[in-house]
């Protein structure tokens, strides 16, 4: 699929945003994965289990040690070799790195991941890959093919991934459908970008303006009778396919952002589309670890707008800022409602629970370093004891019923502001899927939304 000059510097915007390369939940820059779909899951509590779990939580939280060692025996991890090291940028958000980072779920490869800061990018990444940018593979090799190799550049990556793989799910197909699907996408990505980005040009007229706008509804009109076509779930029939990876992740960000933006709804009067996204959030390769959430491209879309809208002085860019923060302030409100999957919690206590110390200093941060506009407490101890107590939770058998269930953390009075602060701050920042996946985020947001709300009602 061709590529167009417009589309890869407007896309890679976003990548290299300063505000929130900085995350709490980074640590170091491998990340061992095991062969299968990244979920850190534990199996359904028992009856017994749910009426006893207010034990399993105790008022006075264990240590950070502890609370290691239950994660072990809670989710013991797996040593599978890895085939290939993916490079791809630290928060999660470069669609390119998407389409290779979801076609190695989808193929169930084993593969360890290097994250690369887009801002400074280290001199052995560099001298590595001639290009310098991300995504790139290193093929490890096996007895057969003991050489190693590194790939980059997304289509060719997708491409090594069939040819080194052969008995995994194809991406790149030699076929009149997916030529055609291809050629349509580039169509699309080119008219929204056109678009999107118009306004920024005081150059154009009205007129010019609304024909952009026009060419870029005919061509999701266009993608919405394609779908129906194929007759799903993906973008050509039953099977995923390099389409769906390369598709989704603008379509994403479209979907989320341009209602802030330009009040474009994507979806509105597309059924085939929006079956496709429910289709794809579903699909747990994408769904439960590349797929971002709406409040996570919401809170991150002020942002955006500020660095790349043309800026604050802007009468229509300040007025979308105002409206995207009253969104992203409502969507904080709802974390504690929210249906969730207790199977997913483990996964939010590991990052939790490996990365604690510099969760705590970010959420309690005089100087922030991204989304300063999120309160920040000052009391590390509060912090502290609420992230155990919030820990305990979601390593217990039911963290949905627990949280409401079980003892309130015990802590002064003097401490309880402190450790509702830390505890919504930490929800606020966590952004998927930089931090952990969507499933994850969710259950965790819930946890530490609820036991705020539970230690609000004791000020």
């Amino acid at each position: 699929m061709r590529l167009t000059k417009l589309f890869a510097a407007v896309i890679l915007a976003p990548c290299v945003t300063q505000g929130f390369i900085r995350s709490p939940f980074a640590r170091g820059t491998v990340i061992k994965k095991s062969s299968q779909f990244f979920s850190a899951t534990v199996s359904a509590p028992s009856e017994e289990e749910v009426a006893s779990q207010s034990s399993t939580v105790s008022s006075s939280p264990p240590s950070w040690d502890e609370l290691s060692a239950t994660l072990s025996r809670v989710s013991p991890e797996e040593e599978v070799p890895p085939a290939v090291t993916l490079y791809r940028d630290t928060n999660g958000w470069c669609p390119f790195c998407e389409r290779v980072w979801v076609a190695l779920r989808v193929k169930n490869i084993p593969y360890k991941e290097q994250l690369i800061s887009l801002q400074n990018k280290p001199d052995w990444f560099k001298e590595l890959v001639p290009t310098g940018l991300v995504p790139a593979v290193l093929f490890h090799g096996d007895q057969e093919k003991p050489e190693r190799r590194l790939v980059w550049e997304s289509l060719d990556i997708l491409k090594a991934l069939d040819e080194e793989f052969p008995a995994t799910p194809k991406m790149v197909l030699d076929t009149p459908e997916y030529q055609d699907a291809a050629e349509m996408l580039d169509g699309l990505n080119t008219a929204g970008f056109q678009y999107v980005y118009g306004n920024r040009n005081a150059s154009l007229t009205e007129e010019e303006k609304e024909s952009r706008r026009l060419a870029f509804v005919d061509g999701l009109d266009k993608l919405d009778k394609a779908l129906a076509e194929s007759k799903g779930p993906f973008r050509l029939g039953e099977d995923f396919t390099g389409m769906d990876a390369i598709m989704v992740p603008t379509l994403e960000r479209w979907r989320y952002q341009l209602p802030l933006t330009a009040g474009m709804d994507i979806l509105e009067n597309r059924p085939h589309l929006e079956k496709w996204f429910t289709s794809m959030e579903s699909f747990s390769p994408y769904g439960e670890r590349v797929a971002g959430d709406k409040y996570s491209w919401t809170a991150t879309n002020s942002m955006f707008l500020r660095y790349f809208g043309g800026g604050e002085d802007k009468p229509e860019v300040a007025e979308a800022i105002r409206r995207t923060d009253i969104v992203a302030e409502e969507l904080t409100k709802s974390f504690s409602n929210d249906p969730v999957d207790d199977n997913f919690a483990v996964e939010a206590a590991a990052k939790l629970i490996s990365n604690h110390d510099a969760v705590i200093k970010d959420c309690t941060r005089e100087d922030p370093l991204s989304q300063k506009d999120v309160p920040r407490g000052n009391d590390e101890e509060a912090a502290d004891a609420v992230l155990r107590y919030v820990a305990s939770i979601m390593l217990s058998p039911s963290p949905s019923e627990a949280v409401n269930s079980a003892p309130l953390l015990d802590i002064s009075t003097d401490k309880v502001q402190g450790a509702s602060r830390a505890a919504r701050t930490v929800a606020a920042r966590l952004c998927v899927p930089r931090d952990m996946g969507a499933p994850a985020a969710k259950i965790f947001r819930k946890v530490l939304a609820t036991v705020a709300d539970r230690l609000d009602e004791k000020l």
